[in-house]
């Protein structure tokens, strides 16, 4: 709930000055036009080789030794120079300072010196540029050239500031402004005001880098000085920014930008157009700043070596901020460390300190503190040392909320008590609600509500007032906790929807495709678990469940509710061909690991080597279909349009009084079931909420506990299986008395556990009295069971896909005592006994069925849209890192594919299946996120159209796979005796899985629990 960012804008936003100006900008004093044979000779010494040829033509040619052959070199290294040729405008320059030392000519030695310090600066080459401008500047001093003089401390003035050197950078504007102004250079005067400004900014300053930025501007603009008015108006949008002032800000930033083309400065645009962009982040605006960076990124592309890899650097910086935003963790630290290699490269002291503080954010984000707190103290350091109030003020409220977050409220206070000081005194919006938000926190942990209160109400306020979405539902969230606890709960309702109304707006902006979506949630759905808190405690249960409902599996709803567009059919045939050169890079160094994991004795530095290249070009692919996705909105998923399920609609869920919903929300302190059930004779269903006194983090260790035992095949598992039972279901028992078909909606990490396995009161497995289906929410349930019904009505009779034991490359044979199906790709010769059986059970003319080398990846891609029935019997590996990555195991099939179907491969499908059944290791598992679920290959399936899928736990083993799965098989298309109902979904896994329990060798859960049917089962 604390704020992800405590870095305010101030320092995010580009200056136009940052860098040596472009020469329109360098105030440059005129000289006399040199004639065609002083060119002839500045070029030839140009081309000379060395210094001794470089003597003899000056000793020729004496009578061309004179100013206009220095303005002759500089014609000649001012363009390598914008070009980014450095060595080569550097090596004409030194000539010019030779030429100038060996005439004797003073004013010409101090302009070549001038010239040399801007291309040092433009390398960042900081010591040096201020050398020769030091050198320049003593000799226009001696000389009384006071026009001289004042560019002279202008650029020195600039460097200073640059690297941080704010007092040093202040003396030398206000020297350069001094002079300028005595002798009426209003041009000058007008950027040495700018750069005040701009100090005083960093500073802290606001009120009073305005005002001198007011002045610079009324100058340029009686000067019609375009680049200088160009200048001030972005600077002012970057103290507006600052203020958290966004629509003023955007006002300034979008005049400035009709200079710049104007101008035709593309340097220029691309600094204002990401100006734009950070405020478009900051108001929420994810795609629309999205769209910006990349605009921004591609001007200084196309500029090549002429452009300032500061831009670039600022650039990736805020990327990492929006990704952050979304939920993207390693996206963002990807773009965080692209950026600070630039910026420690360049020198940038202010950009490193940003970076810095935001690769903590992303630790703090994860719950690694201790990184986190590394990162924050460097970052301090850094801005103490530069005297950056505002980095200073950041830094002190992440360390704080650090300590908030160890127990250490004292510190914490301390630290945010002194943070939040500075911001009032540089009137930094957006940091005071960041701080107050952060005190209020504390105070919340410490008891202290009426405190707590206090501060979040004027955070909301002051959110509202600068349109902070991310800090206005964080402070509403607050007021709702501090209200509810202070004993107002009308009050706290309000807050608390006015925080979720907030989130869901925010919602309808995020950058990208589902795969980007699914994680937008993760870390805001607190106010939904408040609000569900205030209604138990005031006995509101079906309003509770309504907003448990709303806050699950929204992007599967979304998918389910709308469909999903091809982002393929929609490209541009040059995306296209981006879109694909980039997957055939992934096909390439997938089929690369996978052949070398596969040899006898892998060369594992090379192994290493590969997975690193891989990771990487898994993030440029997400990041390249996210911004795919941005240029084409008419592919943005239609969000929330699916209504949350009604009581009314409960009954629906219910075929029969013998059926149950059991849905969960696990908060940080304590657990919810709702029980859904309907009495024999009634129409309408009855919901009952039970409060199970389990934190968060002590059910995880219960829960991985005891799937530990279970996959382990460990004998003792009985007492956990009975305590898990008391603690989740016995409180419901007496209203499951006698329910044979439940259907389970887990939250957090009961999506780990095996419900099926726990042992009940009379000491019998939950399954032996029930079959049991997991849903990710009952709306989404809701919807599944619609599509079931509307595909069960347009197919004919069901036909089946298979595919089973595909030959993979490479395969060892050397089989362990126990084939599981997993990452080891050894064959798999009883995933071909399964697949041939179905063959057998379904008829030839109504299945298609692939072993081998025939079972292949590209096969799957065209063929399983026509299916009703997809099983794919084969191994199956999870990526706990990447779940999105996860993939089942095929044979290659050809150059452009690696044999691997990932889930993000998968979820870009069109199925029409009413049953997938992946029948391989891990398929039920993925990485667990708050909200939507859990995401991986059976998310993936969902989000491809199949409503119902049967998936694994944990790694299963072959024989015991077959057995149940061919038995599974056999039940759904038995014909039911006389009077009795076809077997439904779930109730023939069931019957496969008590077939298994019935059998000594494979009596133990792991044999026959680790498949369940999520989705729909009927």
């Amino acid at each position: 709930m604390s704020s992800a960012f405590g870095v305010s804008f101030c320092l995010l936003a580009l200056s136009f000055s940052l860098i040596g100006p472009a020469p329109a900008q360098s105030h440059a004093v005129p000289n006399p036009p040199a004639s065609a044979e002083v060119n002839e000779l500045a070029a030839a010494l140009a081309r000379a080789g060395s210094e001794q040829e470089q003597d003899g033509l000056l000793e020729r040619r004496k009578d061309l030794l004179n100013a206009s052959l220095l303005v002759a070199l500089k014609e000649l290294a001012d363009p390598l120079s914008q070009k980014g040729d450095y060595a080569e405008a550097q090596r004409i320059t030194q000539l010019a300072v030779r030429i100038a030392e060996k005439m004797g000519d003073r004013k010409g030695l101090g302009e070549a010196l001038h010239n040399l310090g801007l291309i040092y600066s433009r390398q960042n080459r900081a010591a040096q540029a201020i050398e020769s401008l030091q050198k320049s500047l003593a000799i226009f001093e001696e000389s009384g050239g006071k026009k001289e003089t004042a560019r002279e401390l202008y650029h020195i003035g600039l460097i200073h500031r640059l690297q941080g050197r704010l007092d040093q950078a202040l003396e030398y504007f206000n020297r350069s402004q001094a002079i300028s102004e005595e002798i009426g250079d209003k041009s000058l005067t007008a950027m040495a005001l700018n750069n005040i400004g701009i100090v005083h900014r960093v500073q802290g300053r606001h009120e009073l880098a305005l005002e001198f930025y007011r002045r610079s501007l009324a100058l340029g603009e009686e000067l019609n000085d375009k680049p200088v008015i160009r200048n001030v108006l972005n600077s002012i949008g970057n103290v507006y920014q600052a203020q958290g002032s966004y629509e003023l800000a955007l006002r300034y930033y979008e005049r400035s930008r009709v200079l710049d083309e104007e101008l035709n400065d593309k340097a220029g645009l691309a600094r204002t157009i990401y100006n734009i962009g950070a405020v478009y982040n900051f108001q929420g605006r994810y795609a629309e700043a999205l769209a910006c960076f990349q605009k921004s990124i591609k001007i200084i592309e196309e500029m090549g070596s002429a452009a300032d890899r500061k831009d670039l650097a600022y650039n990736f910086h805020s990327l990492g901020r929006l990704y952050v935003s979304q939920g993207r963790y390693d996206q963002a630290l990807e773009y965080y460390h692209k950026s600070l290699k630039i910026r420690e490269e360049v020198d940038d002291k202010f950009g490193v300190g940003q970076t810095q503080n935001n690769i903590g954010v992303v630790y703090k984000s994860q719950g690694l503190y201790d990184q986190a707190l590394e990162w924050f103290q460097k970052r301090l350091k850094l801005a103490e040392q530069m005297g950056v109030k505002e980095g200073i003020a950041s830094s002190l409220s992440n360390i704080g909320d650090i300590y908030r977050l160890q127990g250490r409220s004292d510190l914490a206070l301390e630290h945010l008590g002194k943070s939040l000081r500075l911001r009032e005194e540089m009137v930094d919006r957006r940091g005071i609600c960041v701080s107050l938000e952060n005190l209020g926190l504390v105070y919340r942990d410490r008891g202290s509500y009426a405190e707590m209160l206090d501060a979040s109400r004027r955070a909301a306020d002051l959110a509202e007032e600068i349109n902070a979405p991310e800090e206005l539902w964080k402070g509403r969230e607050q007021m709702g906790i501090a209200l509810r606890a202070l004993g107002q709960p009308v009050e706290a309702r309000r807050n608390f929807l006015a925080a979720i109304s907030t989130i869901e707006s925010l919602r309808n902006e995020v950058a990208g495709g589902g795969q980007q979506q699914q994680s937008f949630l993760e870390n805001r759905l607190s106010p939904w678990l408040g609000m569900i808190a205030l209604l138990v405690s005031q006995k509101e249960y079906i309003e509770a469940l309504s907003f448990a409902e709303r806050s699950k599996a929204r992007v599967l709803l979304d998918v389910l509710q709308a469909g999903s567009a091809s982002l393929r059919k929609s490209l541009s045939p040059q995306e296209r061909q981006a879109e694909e050169q980039q997957r055939l890079r992934l096909v390439s160094l997938n089929s690369q690991l996978t052949g070398e994991v596969r040899r006898d004795k892998p060369d594992l530095p090379r192994v290493a080597e590969l997975k690193g290249n891989i990771e990487k070009y898994r993030l440029e692919y997400e990041a390249l279909e996210t911004s795919l996705y941005v240029a084409h909105p008419e592919l943005k998923t239609h969000r929330g349009e699916a209504p949350i399920i009604k009581a009314g609609e409960l009954a629906a869920l219910l075929p029969d009084s013998a059926s149950a919903l059991l849905e969960y929300v696990v908060s940080d302190d304590k657990t919810y079931l709702f029980a859904v059930t309907k009495a024999a004779g009634k129409a309408e269903a009855e919901i009952q909420l039970y409060t199970l006194p389990i934190k968060r983090d002590d059910l995880a260790r219960q829960i991985d506990a005891f799937r530990g035992q279970l996959a382990a095949r460990d004998l003792g598992f009985r007492p956990s299986a009975s305590n898990l039972y008391d603690l989740l279901l016995k409180p419901a028992q007496a209203q499951l008395r006698g329910k044979s078909n439940l259907v389970i909606a887990p939250d957090n990490t009961l999506w780990d556990l095996p419900f099926q396995a726990l042992l009940t009161s009379s000491n019998r497995f939950l399954i032996e009295d029930a079959s049991i289906a997991y849903a990710p929410s009952l709306t989404a349930l809701r919807e599944m069971s619609r599509r079931r019904k509307d595909q069960a009505a347009a197919s004919a009779p069901q036909t089946l896909l298979a595919l089973g034991n595909p030959l993979l490359a490479n395969q060892t044979l050397n089989r362990a005592a126990l084939a599981l199906r997993d990452g080891k790709l050894d064959p798999l010769p009883e995933a071909e006994q399964e697949v041939k059986a179905l063959s057998q059970l379904y008829g030839s003319s109504r299945s298609k069925i692939y072993t081998g080398a025939e079972a292949r990846e590209d096969r799957v891609k065209t063929e399983a849209g026509q299916a009703s029935i997809l099983h794919f019997a084969t191994h199956g590996m999870l990526n706990n890192a990447s779940p999105m990555y996860s993939h089942l195991a095929f044979a290659q099939g050809g150059p452009d594919e690696d044999g691997l179907l990932e889930a993000w491969e998968l979820m870009q499908m069109d199925l029409r299946a009413d049953l997938a059944v992946l029948s391989a290791c891990e398929t039920a598992r993925g990485r667990i996120g708050a909200g939507e679920g859990i995401t991986g290959l059976s998310w993936a399936m969902f989000i491809a159209g199949v409503p119902s899928i049967v998936v694994s736990q944990w790694k299963v083993e072959s024989a015991g796979t077959r057995d149940l799965m061919v038995n599974f098989h056999r039940g759904l298309i038995s014909e039911p005796g006389a009077g009795k109902a076809k077997a439904t979904k779930v109730e023939a896994l069931r019957q496969a899985a008590l077939k298994l329990m019935k059998n000594p060798e494979t009596s133990h859960p792991f044999y026959w629990a680790g498949f369940v049917l999520m989705g729909d089962g009927r």
